[in-house]
């Protein structure tokens, strides 16, 4: 053999090497591609929500510190932190008026006159409290046994010397009773206000442990926790959004809100329902949960009381959670979870009927084609939700008692079911 027959038979044997690692390559670049222009997408698990959509009202037990001066307001806490008792919280560098400090001034006098001429009598006033509440008890007694006897203008005329007697109490204990001060913290209060009066600078701490707040939305005063009960489907007429945030260095006038603390452990949302029957299996005292809407997640919480007003009504509910996400909030809307259960997500272009039956095509492990039922439970514009099936995975069509095996988490479902049929096997 000549040399140049070697060569030639050198460069065929070259050209035969490149032509099989040429072919390999073309075959596994195909088998990368999804069978070939046959796109296929695995089922999404999706759980899907049976709720109604409902607007709310956040009822706080919030403490509003207002203005006792005009000034220049110095703001030293931080929005949404929760502080303790007795934190520093801001000031008011006045601009000279001090009335509403002499005021005060002048009532705290008159609170340690009057407890230092009783604790220089050795003078209690448990007696006489004790006594006005017994005649209290007795009137009470008395009115329940008119009611049982049918005396109704006998109770309206007890109704009467109760109201007097509590008029009593009231004049005796006062509202800020002076039995809860000691003589030694009023003139610490006293001395306080003093100093403000001289320095021209009120100063404001926390007297309770809770969350502050510099956001005043006008509802403070409307909505709360005291009287949680008594709210029903009219109050939520008229609502506006309206919040005032203070910022540092803002002049504030004498009884103006400046600032507020929240108490982050319990709350409480008012829910406004359009359609009574929606809730039917709800009952107080049950638990609820909420998503969706305003909501961070899912939301639960125990229902309180349900308020009725013809068809439609309210349910109060009480939290203890997640309040750093609605501290600031009046008026959010809420979704009612009266179910929940899981599901797949599918394109709906990928849903076809075989035979009458719903389904869709799957390219099992080996490239086959096969066709499988599912039970469709909701759908949007571009996707569907079908059913998972019980724990094999299998549906009943709903024409017999024979269950079917349905789509599976890891088949790869068709998109194109015009494209195929059964049986077909796709590399």
């Amino acid at each position: 053999m000549s040399q140049e027959q070697r060569k030639k038979k050198r460069i065929r044997k070259q050209k035969i090497k490149l032509t099989f690692v040429a072919f390999v390559f073309v075959y596994l670049l195909l088998r990368s591609i999804p069978s070939l222009g046959y796109k296929t997408k695995l089922p999404e698990k999706y759980t899907l929500y049976d709720k109604i959509e409902c607007e709310a009202i956040i009822i706080k037990d919030e403490k509003v510190y207002t203005a006792d001066g005009e000034g220049k307001l110095n703001i030293y806490g931080k929005e949404g932190i929760k502080v303790p008792v007795g934190e520093k919280i801001a000031e008011i560098v006045l601009l000279g008026d001090t009335s509403t400090l002499e005021k005060k001034l002048e009532e705290l006098d008159e609170k340690i006159e009057v407890l230092s001429e009783a604790e220089g009598k050795n003078i209690s006033s448990d007696s006489d409290v004790e006594q006005i509440e017994n005649n209290v008890n007795a009137i009470v007694e008395e009115i329940q046994q008119s009611i049982n006897n049918g005396d109704y203008s006998k109770a309206a005329l007890l109704k009467e010397k109760l109201t007097m007697n509590y008029g009593k109490q009231k004049e005796i204990l006062g509202d800020d009773t002076l039995i809860d001060y000691s003589l030694e913290s009023l003139k610490e209060q006293r001395e306080d206000i003093v100093n403000q009066i001289n320095n021209n600078i009120i100063t404001y701490n926390s007297k309770e442990s809770g969350v502050v707040s510099f956001k005043i939305d006008g509802y403070e005063e409307r909505f709360t926790v005291l009287n949680k009960e008594n709210y029903s489907y009219s109050d939520f007429e008229n609502l506006t959004s309206r919040k005032e945030t203070l910022s540092n260095n803002q002049n504030v006038k004498v009884g103006e809100p400046i600032f507020k603390i929240i108490n982050n452990f319990e709350w409480y949302m008012l829910i406004k329902i359009d359609d009574l029957k929606s809730i039917q299996d709800y009952k107080e005292g049950n638990s609820i949960t909420l998503s969706g809407g305003d909501i961070e997640g899912e939301l639960k919480g125990k229902i309180i009381k349900i308020n009725a007003n013809g068809n439609k009504g309210t349910i109060l509910c009480r939290f203890d959670r997640d309040f750093q996400y609605y501290y600031d909030k009046r008026v959010i809307d809420v979704g009612i979870i009266l179910g929940k259960y899981d599901s797949y997500k599918i394109l709906k272009k990928s849903i076809t009927q075989l035979n009458g039956v719903t389904g869709v095509y799957i390219k099992d492990i080996s490239g086959i084609v096969k066709f499988k039922p599912v039970e469709i439970i909701k759908e949007e514009e571009d996707y569907a939700y079908i059913s998972i099936g019980d724990k094999n995975g299998k549906i009943n069509l709903g024409n017999s008692e024979e269950l079917v095996k349905t789509v599976g988490q890891f088949d790869e479902i068709l998109l194109n079911p015009d494209k195929v049929e059964e049986g077909m096997i796709i590399n």
